[in-house]
């Protein structure tokens, strides 16, 4: 039940966005626009594969398969069993939302407790090679070592705050460590598949919705600073995709590194969605992507004093225009062909 102060809170929040909506429909639509091209073009087809794979890792059983050094390393580091590998690991290689994806299946599995999902959620958020080092390094900041550079800074970054929350977060409490539940029964490699697929394309859809509604928010931001170096840097914090666009014209490359490291707004409520049922501490969950802002400026200055930048950092492109008749198609097969195999699967069913 939703008490007299939250509904107030929300009928402000309600008259405050269709204000926004009749004030501002050109850049709401423009925004909007942003997002479905960023849809298509980024997000559906490098986090797709990612989120069918964390399920699937998690349904079929292969992650109770770690290696026992891996695990131990596991343990020995962050305090978790050996299958909190699968989330570290693909949130490092698959971006943002992908870790709180598989965390929440190995929660639903029963191979995390609830406090060892809620502590991973604290460190597995990470900006993946497809975005740091394709997007920024090649596209954005046409320097490729800008690139993994930055991706060597969130690597570093996850490991020590890994560590960190080991003994912030929740301390490490061996009992949960060792009798989590390992022997739910498996489902048949079909059945891994086909609910991964499903499952895949339901998180795609919210996270496509809400990085939707973000681009429209932050054209709208844009338009409100009209500009102004000093603040229009914020919607960074927003939409990080977006806003990096900004940075890269002419902001330090420490604060790209910040904000790639934070996330921006978009990315946590992507990770809330995912993590809904944990009921994840939001005031941990912002304390420590702070830090991890931090860190990944501070690591970033420093492998750049190490390595430095011969090429121009930063390009003249002032937007970044997608090349819609060019990867559109194969996205809107793949819609297509979720959309046909949701069908089979539920006709198949009945």
């Amino acid at each position: 039940m939703l008490n007299k102060s939250k509904i107030a809170l929300l009928w402000v929040a309600v008259l405050l966005s269709l204000a926004v909506l009749l004030m501002f429909p050109t850049d709401c639509r423009n925004g909007a626009t942003n997002g479905v091209f960023l849809c298509l073009q980024v997000l559906i087809p490098s986090l797709f594969p990612f989120m069918i794979l964390s399920s699937f890792v998690a349904s079929s059983g292969i992650i109770q398969k770690v290696p026992k050094v891996i695990g131990s390393a596991i343990k020995f580091l962050f305090g978790l069993p050996p299958c909190a590998f699968a989330p570290i690991f693909l949130s490092l290689i698959g971006g943002y939302p992908v870790g709180a994806t598989s965390i929440k299946e190995l929660y639903r599995q029963g191979h995390l407790t609830k406090e060892q999902s809620e502590r991973m959620a604290m460190f597995c958020v990470s900006a993946g090679p497809g975005f740091l080092i394709t997007y920024i390094g090649a596209v954005m900041t046409r320097n490729l070592k800008l690139g993994y550079l930055l991706l060597i800074s969130q690597i570093i970054s996850l490991f020590m705050l890994g560590i960190i929350a080991k003994f912030w977060v929740i301390p490490l409490n061996e009992d949960n460590t060792e009798t989590i539940n390992y022997c739910k029964k498996r489902n048949s490699i079909k059945d891994s598949v086909i609910y991964s697929i499903e499952n895949a394309i339901k998180a795609t859809s919210s996270m496509c919705a809400l990085v939707v509604v973000f681009s429209a928010v932050s054209e709208v931001f844009i338009t409100l600073c009209n500009n102004n170096p000093a603040i229009i840097w914020l919607t960074a914090l927003i939409e990080i995709t977006n806003g990096t666009k900004i940075l890269a014209d002419a902001y330090p490359v420490v604060l790209l590194a910040f904000v790639c490291g934070f996330g921006g707004l978009c990315v946590h409520f992507q990770i809330f969605v995912q993590l809904k049922d944990l009921k994840i501490n939001k005031c941990n969950f912002y304390i420590f992507r702070i830090l991890q802002g931090l860190l990944c400026a501070i690591f970033s200055g420093i492998l750049i004093k190490l390595f430095p930048l011969t090429k121009t950092v930063f390009s003249t492109i002032n937007e970044a225009k997608p090349e819609f008749y060019t990867t559109s198609i194969g996205c809107v097969f793949l819609v297509l062909v979720c959309a046909a195999f949701i069908v089979c699967t539920r006709q198949r069913r009945i």
